[in-house]
């Protein structure tokens, strides 16, 4: 039967999610996500959300995105591309649709201008960061295949905060730290300047994040800003991204300020808020290299393994 392949039109909602669970099976979304994390995302072209038809029957997708809209942070980058996430029905799978439709897009993307594309690391609406090498073992060989390389792996993290407990050896260390003039605090209004400028300085691809959390009113929960004595703030800690309650990060801690058990200070203070806000679970999508330790050494476990991979034109 006649492979068609189209973009993406409003009456295709449902089909279009029931076809990204029916193929991403470790990654779920409902209607809600799937408009806001896509079809809202300020780069959203439906020319770029292509499906696939054996007759009337949707048989696999595409998502990848360009930026069209100047990011505060990256800018437009003109040369680069981004697949999100892609997926072929499994009734359907070792037919050459999903190579078609990796092809389609290349050739749509490479036509913009773009010459390179990464495997699902757009920011800030990615899904994944890269290729599960677990949950989706074929796809690592099937992007090989079609000459992406691997750049890399990152992990995801999580922890069961049942029976946390704030360890006394840091419950010890912040009181130190207090002793010095260092003030560990839930984000307020009033912090806002100070915090920006840490930011700007420090971590500016999380700026926005930490911005839009003040912005809906959920900073005061969601953030805990560490500063000196002077009032400058030096480390920060997040949760919530793209509104998931238990969803950790960022955090950082200014480099001079780093070695004095802040950054182990501030993931506990998170863990307690969390805990007292009857949140049980805590994960984050993204981590690598040294940072798995220290994450690994403060309870975390990984629960998902990914490739980072990419394709130059």
């Amino acid at each position: 039967m006649t492979l068609n392949i189209r973009p993406y039109k409003s009456e295709d909602e449902a089909l279009a999610i029931d076809l990204w669970n029916d193929s991403l099976t470790r990654d779920q979304i409902d209607r809600k996500i799937f408009y806001n994390r896509i079809i809202y995302d300020v780069n959203f072209d439906p020319a770029n959300y292509l499906l696939a038809f054996e007759g009337d029957v949707p048989v696999g997708f595409i998502y990848c995105t360009r930026r069209i809209v100047h990011d505060e942070i990256s800018g437009l980058e003109p040369t680069k591309g981004w697949i999100v996430a892609m997926g072929v029905h499994p009734n359907f799978r070792r037919r050459g649709i999903g190579r078609k439709l990796v092809e389609k897009v290349e050739s749509n993307l490479t036509a913009a201008g773009v010459t390179q594309i990464d495997l699902a690391t757009y920011t800030t609406n990615y899904f994944f960061p890269g290729v599960d090498k677990i949950a989706y073992e074929s796809g690592v060989n099937f992007f090989e295949a079609l000459e992406y390389e691997n750049r890399g792996e990152c992990v995801s993290m999580e922890i069961d905060l049942h029976d946390y407990v704030y360890p006394e050896k840091y419950k010890e260390k912040r009181k130190m730290l207090e002793m010095q003039g260092y003030v560990i605090k839930p984000f307020e209004p009033c912090d806002a300047v100070a915090t920006f400028v840490f930011l700007r300085e420090c971590f500016p691809d999380w700026l926005p994040l930490v911005r839009a959390s003040a912005i809906s009113g959920k900073g005061e929960e969601r953030v805990i800003v560490a500063k000196d004595k002077t009032g400058h703030v030096v480390g920060f800690v997040m949760r919530g991204m793209d509104g998931t309650a238990e969803r950790f990060g960022p955090f950082g801690v200014k480099p001079d300020q780093q070695g004095c058990s802040l950054g182990s200070i501030l993931f506990n203070e998170m863990m307690l808020s969390m805990v007292r806000q009857r949140i049980f679970h805590a994960y984050f999508m993204w981590g690598e290299g040294r940072n798995r330790e220290i994450y690994a050494s403060w309870g975390m476990k990984i629960f998902r393994q990914y490739c980072q991979m990419s394709k130059k034109f």
